[in-house]
């Protein structure tokens, strides 16, 4: 089996090595994802910390005209560390209930400013929208959400065979009595 060659750079693939090179401490553990938010368990949770980018949404407004061949287009995608779950000690070494305080600030402000830097491939506007937090005994996960907004063209390169119809004014040959001589058969140009 031939090995399939990517000639394209693809955006979210790309953002992966940036997070991995802009947070060492993952150790090169950022990868693009389809799924962010599997139902975790002990046995299912990959070694931490981790960041896993995933599209959530596409969007665009409708076209104008019916055969448009460029609109905008809103992704919406999420960057989520998943780091190691601590919980609040009091003086004694006890574990309270509540989750340890996350320096999110510091992941947050390392994140957007590189980003802010950052050219990926198309060159799309990237725009940060929110950061939620959650936990559970298994991971705490910083879950960053972002909006890239590009111009989608329509691509001219051919994809396979092109899809026409056609517009013959005469009757299909089932519908014309065997009586009748057949009207123009002429082919369509």
């Amino acid at each position: 089996m031939d090995a399939v060659v990517q000639t394209q750079q693809w955006f979210l693939p790309a953002l992966a090595d940036a997070v991995s090179e802009w947070f060492p401490e993952l150790n090169g553990r950022a990868f693009a994802a389809s799924d962010v938010n599997p139902m975790k368990t002990k046995e299912g949770v990959p070694t931490l910390p981790i960041a896993m980018l995933a599209l959530l949404q596409s969007e665009a407004a409708p076209p104008t005209k019916s055969a448009a061949e460029m609109f905008m287009i809103l992704d919406t995608f999420c960057i989520d560390f998943w780091l190691q779950p601590m919980r609040q000690k009091m003086l004694g070494g006890i574990e309270t209930p509540f989750w340890a305080y996350y320096p999110y600030e510091d992941i947050r402000d390392t994140l957007l400013t590189n980003m802010a830097r950052w050219e990926g491939p198309d060159k799309k506007l990237v725009q940060f929208r929110r950061l939620s937090i959650t936990a559970d005994p298994f991971a705490v996960i910083l879950s960053f959400h972002f909006t890239t907004t590009f111009r989608w063209c329509f691509d001219s390169a051919e994809r396979g065979l092109p899809f026409t119809v056609g517009f013959g004014l005469r009757a299909p040959e089932s519908c014309i009595p065997e009586d009748e001589p057949c009207p123009s058969c002429d082919p369509c140009p």
